[in-house]
């Protein structure tokens, strides 16, 4: 008996089921056998069939491919336990196949695909003819019957139909085979008792003729219960949309043209139910209709019941915030937007419970990390618990990720940037004892040793260029090891190499990591470079792990789930490729494909259920709210195959992606209870322009405005700000709002006219302890850039953290600094007799000049200007003084401590290529006061100060103790609250303002803070932008500051 319970509301069906189950048809150790198309589905109905009944065990929720294959094995002989038809076995099959037909001309079809690209693309064709060959079992089985007699069943088809008869001379047994002898078996009236006397099939959106052939041959021996989730109580099978039936009115006329446009979301949504229902009619199922209208009027209510009735959408429906379309500028204002919403329907919806919210998107790698942010955010907003669902295994798993990374190395540049990812990952530095503190000192020496890209010379031949090792993995290891093993060496080389002199003391133990990380990584490349059979390479691969993963306690699921996938890899080329040599692509490409697998844990495990937009999750839920419904991206449209054979003859009831998402979007209607929240970025962040939504929303809207009217559609459509702390959402009347108070705090301050920065010094630190005792090159440190200083001492935030990270692209011009500070290197080597070709192989063999001509020509240039400016600091500078003058000088509150460096007789000497800048003649200054108090015999009180065009220096100061005591004053005071002195900004203005003009000196400073079109301003220095936001300057306090610091400097400064 073949059984039909239809409804629109998933819970009437449910209560349905639990009634058939309360009704004994099976032994107590026969298990309930539930054909349904999603396990959240299975877990769903397992909670209502608890709630209902008091009890839910015994039940199996098989999906209907299982179900299938599992009555095959209890009704029929010599039925294999695994179906080598399923595509991920197909394709291996057919993989092995073509190896052996390329060249013949029955495949010239496909003749590129067999001869290029070795067998990765081979297996990415094997996996497309896989998965249509699986669509010609479920929907053409007349064409697979067509070709194993040896006839073509539709034109073009000669290749795929010889292609399948050498895949059944192979195996025979696929499930149309076993179709036939079910039939067959059942016409004999054979009895099935091995087969439970009842099976119930709940809610599925749809199923291949073939499927339903065999339901309809097993309900004349069984009970067969089908629950079915129906839009429309009336019949719905002839509707068209508009667009069919002009295209149908061009070949008919009369009386045929009369056809049924009923409610356009049915028509243009809802063609896969339609064909669906009419092909479940054919069966003439008894059935039973268990309809319910909505209750109450809300437009969502309304737009249900329309759609129920089979009635075009009417006038006068009331524009409420049952539905609602919220458009943002990103996907993170979409995220911000939704927490809010939620909030609001938590708090106008009597008895809402998080677990009866549901959100969906169309991209959940993209969002999910942004709803993560926006949940997990601290503040004084209500939390709301939700679970993330359906994450790919590569995006959770850390170990996955690595080890597709590794794999990905072999014969790649081995960039500096994609190792130190790898280091990255806790488990990989953990197995190389390595810590965080360990990775900080790797980087630093990688960039010391200019280690960008390669793994030697022979690697970079491998691109077509020279075998050159400079800027190599192998170069670089080796400075760090010889300035090891060979400390204090200098700056010359050992055998043409340099000494790199970076690792010190207990820190070898980290290089010695960095070394076993970089050979392991190294000796990949010989591991795999043989292709090897799937059991070899599960083997490989589970050494890999095993060398290069620390897997501690915590870890040891990531650790499964990667080991699962392995085992998967090897278990689905079954006996076609067992013996088959696969090489490192094609792995590395289907165990990406595996890591990419989303995860079904947390779906329907309490709080707001957040997952994919993807077909059979219809699931009721009081609140729905889809995010990501943008043009393009929903529904989704597949790649087409010219060799798809279907595509040349359409059948009611062929699936394609785009037709079920539509009907998944009608779906979605159906099983929102009270409200549908519907977001997508309707505006662009570039110019604030209208961006258009997904077809099947613009379709949905198009029904809402027959309905409440163009104003009212209006009402329920929300244009977010581009930022969250717009006023707009705090102003009375507003139909935004927020629930956030510290975004309250900062819309007001915006509308102040205030900068919102000050939270971030608003009120002064409290004096650190480390503030008695300040270092000399500390105080030099803070003045060059206060706020630098400030931010990373005190506020712990380093902004050139990852400027700091070694660069891959090869150096082929300096900027203005890395060439003063390489010069300025020269100047020093000159000083100490470096002959100018002993300075080009030491540079040269540390990596720091390009390579080829370009390198010696830059070199030269460098020189002449290192050699003009080595000749003047040699005229200029004295005896030097044996060793450093020790510093300590006492003030009230703290002590200068530290050492004066680089003291000769002739005073202090400061000198730069390029120029002096304020930063240098700060730092000079400050050296000079301390010369000047500490008064050393025989030394002349004064700093030379040299140019490339021009000398000057700084002459004695009388009082240099109270200009000291200044300088410290303004340190501490900078390490509590930002210091208004900018050494640029604050030396353009005093230098105007000592000529007597304030006004002019001020917007000198002003010019020169903000910069123009040909020079950045100090504004938009990283720090700057931290603390001010770009906010104009504090004129008293900075003209104040600037004098106080930079007025006597200038007095003593003396230029020729």
């Amino acid at each position: 008996m073949l059984r039909l319970y239809q409804s629109n509301q998933l819970e009437i069906l449910a209560r349905q089921l639990a009634e058939v189950l309360a009704s004994p048809a099976l032994s107590p150790l026969q298990s309930e056998q539930i054909v349904v198309q999603h396990p959240g589905m299975g877990r769903w109905l397992s909670q209502r069939i608890a709630s209902q009944l008091g009890i839910s065990a015994n039940l199996e929720f098989p999906l209907p491919a299982n179900f299938l294959w599992q009555l095959f094995e209890q009704l029929l002989p010599d039925v294999p336990h695994q179906d080598s038809y399923q595509p991920k076995h197909l394709a291996w099959r057919i993989h092995q196949l073509l190896a052996s037909l390329s060249g013949q001309p029955e495949y010239a079809a496909i003749g590129d695909y067999l001869s290029d690209g070795g067998d990765l693309r081979r297996f990415q064709l094997s996996q497309q003819l896989a998965r249509l060959f699986d669509q010609y079992l479920l929907y053409r089985p007349d064409w697979i019957h067509t070709w194993q007699t040896g006839e073509s069943a539709v034109p073009g088809d000669h290749w795929q139909a010889d292609l399948w008869r050498k895949l059944v001379a192979q195996e025979s047994r696929h499930w149309v085979h076993f179709q036939q002898q079910l039939f067959q078996s059942i016409d004999k009236a054979k009895p099935l008792k091995a087969c439970n006397p009842r099976i119930c099939i709940f809610g599925v959106p749809s199923l291949s003729p073939g499927y339903l052939e065999i339901i309809r041959y097993l309900a004349n021996w069984i009970d067969v219960h089908l629950f079915l989730l129906n839009p429309c109580q009336a019949h719905w099978a002839e509707i068209v949309t508009p667009e069919e039936q002009a295209r149908l009115s061009l070949a008919a006329s009369g009386e045929d043209l009369y056809l049924d446009l009923g409610h356009p979301l049915l028509a243009t949504l809802g063609r896969q139910g339609r064909d669906f229902f009419a092909a479940i009619n054919e069966m003439d199922p008894g059935s039973e209709e268990a309809f319910r209208l909505q209750p109450d009027g809300s437009l969502l209510h309304r737009l249900q019941n329309q759609m129920l009735n089979l009635e075009p959408p009417e006038a006068g429906a009331v524009a409420d915030d049952s539905i609602s379309f919220q458009l943002c500028h990103s996907p993170m204002r979409e995220a911000e937007v939704l927490y809010d919403q939620l909030l609001a329907a938590l708090d106008e919806l009597p008895g809402l419970r998080p677990d009866e919210i549901l959100v969906m998107t169309t991209d959940i790698e993209r969002y999910a990390p942004l709803l993560e942010a926006v949940f997990a955010a601290p503040g004084e907003r209500p939390k709301i618990p939700y679970r993330i669902s359906d994450h790919s295994i590569q995006r959770s798993n850390p170990l996955a990720e690595g080890l597709i990374s590794l794999l990905s190395l072999p014969g790649s540049r081995y960039g500096v940037t994609e190792l130190l990812a790898l280091l990255e990952q806790a488990a990989v530095r953990a197995r190389f004892g390595l810590d965080e503190a360990g990775l900080e000192k790797v980087i630093q020496w990688l960039q010391q040793a200019s280690i960008r890209w390669g793994r030697d010379g022979a690697n970079k031949v491998d691109f077509g260029l020279p075998e050159e090792d400079r800027n190599t993995w192998r170069a670089g290891l080796r400075q760090l090891m010889l300035g090891y093993a060979l400390a204090d060496h200098g700056e010359s080389l050992w055998h043409g190499l340099y000494p790199l002199d970076a690792v010190e003391g207990s820190d070898s133990q980290w290089l010695g990591g960095l070394l076993a990380f970089t050979e392991a990584v190294f000796e990949l490349e010989s591991v795999f470079a043989e292709s090897a059979t799937p059991q070899q390479w599960q083997k490989k691969l589970s050494d890999t792990i095993e060398r290069f993963f620390a897997v501690e306690s915590g870890s040891e699921q990531d650790l499964i789930g990667v080991r699962t996938c392995i085992e998967q890899l090897v278990e689905e080329t079954g006996d076609a490729c067992d013996q088959v040599s696969l090489s490192l692509a094609l792995v590395r490409h289907r165990l990406s494909e595996l890591f990419e697998q989303p995860m079904e844990r947390g779906f329907l495990g309490g709080g707001v259920n957040i997952c994919a937009l993807a077909p059979m999750r219809s699931l009721p839920f009081r609140v729905i709210c889809l995010l990501g419904m943008n043009d393009g991206q929903f529904p989704r449209q597949p790649q087409e195959l010219g060799f798809d054979l279907m595509r040349r003859e359409f059948r009611n009831g062929d699936r394609s992606r785009r037709v079920d998402d539509r009907y998944l979007f009608l779906e979605t209607l159906l099983s929102a209870r009270q409200r549908l929240i519907i977001s997508y970025c309707g505006q662009s962040q570039r110019d604030n322009m209208p961006m258009p939504a997904s077809v099947v929303v613009e379709e949905l809207r198009d029904c809402l405005q027959q309905m409440v009217g163009e104003s009212g559609l209006a009402r329920i459509t929300h244009r977010h700000p581009l930022q969250p702390f717009s006023p707009d959402y705090f102003r009375s009347g507003s139909d935004l709002f927020s629930y956030s108070t510290e975004m309250r705090e900062a819309a007001m301050t915006v509308g102040r006219g205030r900068a919102i920065d000050l939270p971030l010094v608003e009120q002064p630190l409290p004096a650190a302890e480390s503030q008695q005792v300040i270092e000399l090159d500390q105080l030099i440190q803070f003045f060059e850039n206060p706020q630098r200083q400030f931010a990373r001492l005190r506020l712990g935030i380093n902004l050139e953290a990852a400027a700091q990270l070694p660069e891959e692209r090869e150096r082929f011009a300096y900027d203005r600094f890395e060439q003063s500070d390489l010069e300025h290197q020269m100047v020093d080597l000159l000083l100490q007799e470096h002959r100018a070709e002993q300075l080009f192989e030491l540079f040269d063999s540390r990596g720091l000049l390009p390579h080829g001509q370009a390198g010696r020509l830059a070199f030269e240039a460098m020189l002449d200007r290192a050699q003009s400016m080595s000749s003047r600091v040699a005229d200029c500078q004295g005896e030097r003084l044996e060793a450093p003058l020790a510093v300590e000088i006492p003030f009230e509150q703290n002590r200068l401590s530290g050492y004066l460096r680089t003291v000769n007789q002739s005073g202090l000497l400061a000198y730069n290529t390029a120029g002096l800048y304020p930063y240098h003649l700060v730092r000079a200054w400050i050296r000079h006061l301390v010369l000047n108090q500490l008064r050393p015999k025989g030394v002349r009180l004064e700093t030379r100060l040299l140019e490339a065009e021009r000398d000057g220096r700084f002459t004695p100061v009388d009082q240099p103790e109270a200009h000291l005591q200044k300088l410290m004053q303004a340190y501490q005071t900078g390490m509590q609250t930002p210091l208004p002195f900018y050494p640029g900004t604050s030396w353009q203005f005093v230098e105007r303002y000592l000529q007597g003009d304030p006004e002019k000196a001020q917007k000198e400073a002003e010019r020169k803070w903000f910069g123009s079109s040909h020079h950045i301003g100090d504004v938009s220095k990283p720090y700057n932008q931290l603390l001010y936001q770009g906010h104009a300057l504090n004129q008293q306090a900075f003209a104040e500051t600037s004098l106080t610091l930079l007025q006597p400097l200038m007095q003593h400064l003396e230029w020729q």
